[in-house]
């Protein structure tokens, strides 16, 4: 059976007003109430994003590296998950959610210099490549991916307008079907330009 037809998918607002819709999300499913969260058939709950994505390319056999992608796949994989969130959450926190008078310009600077080491580093390494693990397509993609795409969205992809490879990457991946199915309504770009 295919993962489609076992999807349940749960609204999930951590302000919403009924405070034990919010309470049995936590209790039941992510302890921080936030997402992503994956629960599996045992009641098991997977709640970071990275290892949601190795695990289901694992289950299900898909989005798998040839052999000598795999240390690529794991390093991107865990790169995007431990270090590049935390800079893009602060980068989002303060660019996107505090007005410029409320803004921690230093924190803001520290995290777009952090993400200025890894673009050049991860530009470099996309060269001659489509993809993290070459030509194809893989979970490692999905992972750092998403974090190339939310880049590109803050304060008009400033992050990533000097580094043409990453261009390059996030365009290839926006042009893929299920990234245009994913965001068949407007995407949170709209909410944060």
């Amino acid at each position: 059976m295919g993962i489609m037809n076992n999807m349940k998918t749960v609204e999930m607002f951590p302000q919403d007003p009924d405070k034990e819709k919010v309470e049995s999300y936590k209790r039941d499913v992510h302890p921080h109430g936030t997402i992503p969260a994956l629960v599996l058939e045992d009641g098991r709950t997977i709640i970071e994003s990275g290892a949601i994505c190795l695990y289901l390319a694992d289950r299900y056999g898909r989005l798998l590296p040839e052999k000598q992608w795999t240390a690529e796949y794991y390093n991107w994989i865990m790169y995007a998950s431990i270090t590049l969130d935390e800079m893009m959450e602060h980068l989002f926190t303060q660019w996107m959610l505090k007005g410029p008078e409320q803004e921690d310009k230093d924190i803001a600077q520290k995290m777009a210099d952090k993400f200025k080491v890894f673009a050049e580093y991860f530009n470099n390494f996309l060269k001659g490549k489509a993809f993290i693990c070459g030509d194809k397509f893989t979970a490692a993609d999905c992972v750092m991916g998403y974090n190339i795409w939310w880049a590109s969205v803050m304060r008009e992809g400033c992050l990533i307008n000097d580094w043409p490879e990453i261009i390059r990457y996030r365009d290839g991946l926006k042009s893929r079907d299920a990234f245009k199915q994913a965001f068949t309504t407007q995407p949170l770009q709209a909410q944060y330009q």
